[in-house]
């Protein structure tokens, strides 16, 4: 194999002149590119969907429903804590008459 001579015309030359076989590869690749590219545009691309306003609408119904019903049961909860105390209020108290209507009664 006998390799071509280097010059400074065959180095700065593209490799469409040196090889025309090139231009018909490159003109071949650059739709192969492109479908390529496009390919990777879709893929990126998210979906959209559309809401309509009444959907909004019974989501947010739905959210509100929701925070009602948290606070709702935040309010029995805190209620429910009150009554607890309340009720040990009033065990504590009944015990300790109990106690001292025992103590009296020993007493006697």
């Amino acid at each position: 194999m006998a390799m071509a001579a280097l010059s400074p015309n065959s180095i700065m030359a593209t490799p469409i002149q040196v090889n025309p076989q090139v231009k018909s590869d490159i003109q071949g690749s650059l739709p192969q590119v492109a479908q390529d590219t496009q390919k990777t545009i879709k893929a990126a691309q998210t979906d959209t969907i559309t809401i309509s306003a009444q959907a909004l609408k019974m989501a947010d119904d739905k959210n509100v429903a929701a925070e009602k019903a948290a606070k709702k049961a935040d309010a029995e909860k805190t209620l429910q804590l009150a009554r607890d105390k309340d009720d040990a209020a009033k065990n504590e108290n009944q015990r300790n008459a109990v106690k001292a209507y025992a103590s009296i009664s020993s007493s006697r």
